[in-house]
């Protein structure tokens, strides 16, 4: 009987240790993710899916892959590594905000989407209504119509006197239509005038600032904007720089030096949506997991940044808000 030789019984080994290597990878589900924003600004939600994952009990690369693409704050990226993502064949995309999510579809009606947070996805055709998807959409929406009215609140009990307000947003949300008719319509309630700004980068944010003071703006309202929000230094460092109050739509403002907010904590949606995650892979349904909306919502106040401007916040502002930086 003849013997094989060495090299031959190595290369067989090879094989069948790579047949092994390949099936492992089949059998690991593969989830991609899509994040319109900066990977500096915004990798601490992406930390928080995965934290999300692992109390549900998938450890990374042995229960499953993940595959994370940003776009830079470029929209016009987002198509591109949409496809890029769902040439992975994956077994669920998540996607932050909306507008990665309608990327995601636009090139896929099978492949389960999970929102992780946003708004205006229903607007945009995404779901049909948020108890029933009906879609290949499904995750977790922020409440737009408490949020914009309550940030411009905000900004009237902090500075009653500041009736010329400039509202930024990138002009680029799923949500904007919402959001500015939001902002008008609390700024008729609180006798203010609105000077409505754009800016799709860093780079716009010298002729805001021209806008500002040629309109002589008295407070700032940034809207709710993923775009905007991975720029966030720069624009907190405009109000500083302008010495005007400013409220702004997440707590990761605040947290970086802004004045106040008015917002739900998003860290904890991206937590959330390994939920999502989580059924799909157990097989159930985008279009049967309702969408969920946050109920609490947080006002916090940075006390330093307010003693930096001159700008005394009153008792009952401080005494209701959830959390106060000194």
């Amino acid at each position: 009987m003849r013997r094989r030789s060495a090299p031959l019984m190595l290369l067989a080994l090879g094989v069948a240790f790579a047949g092994r290597t390949v099936l492992a990878e089949v059998r690991r589900p593969l989830i991609v993710v899509l994040v319109h924003g900066k990977e500096s600004a915004m990798s601490g939600r992406v930390e928080a899916l995965v934290e999300g994952l692992r109390d549900l009990g998938y450890v990374t690369d042995r229960d499953y892959r993940i595959d994370v693409r940003w776009s830079d704050n470029r929209a016009e990226r987002l198509p591109v590594l949409a496809r890029e993502l769902l040439a992975k064949n994956p077994h669920v995309a998540v996607a932050a905000p909306v507008i990665a999510a309608q990327a995601l579809q636009r090139e896929s009606r099978t492949v389960p989407i999970v929102m992780a947070n946003g708004a205006g996805a229903q607007r945009v055709g995404l779901i049909k209504s948020l108890a029933y998807p009906g879609g290949n959409v499904t995750g977790l929406e922020n409440q737009l119509d408490e949020l914009t009215a309550k940030q411009l609140e905000l900004l009237n009990e902090i500075a009653p006197n500041a009736k010329r307000v400039m509202t930024l947003s990138s002009g680029l949300g799923a949500a904007e239509p919402d959001v500015r008719a939001g902002s008008r319509s609390a700024a008729k309630a609180y006798g203010m005038t609105l000077i409505e700004a754009f800016a799709e980068s860093q780079s716009q944010m010298a002729r805001v600032a021209a806008v500002c003071e040629r309109e002589k703006c008295e407070a700032l309202a940034v809207l709710l904007d993923p775009s905007v929000s991975s720029f966030r230094s720069e624009v907190i460092a405009l109000a500083a720089r302008l010495r005007i109050p400013a409220a702004y739509p997440t707590l990761d403002y605040v947290d970086d030096g802004g004045l106040a907010a008015y917002s739900t904590d998003v860290t904890p949606l991206f937590r959330r949506a390994a939920f999502y995650v989580d059924r799909i892979l157990k097989g159930s349904r985008p279009a049967d997991l309702p969408v969920e909306r946050p109920t609490r919502f947080q006002v916090v106040i940075n006390l330093k940044t307010a003693n930096a401007l001159g700008i005394r916040i009153p008792r009952a502002t401080l005494v209701r808000a959830d959390r106060v930086i000194e």
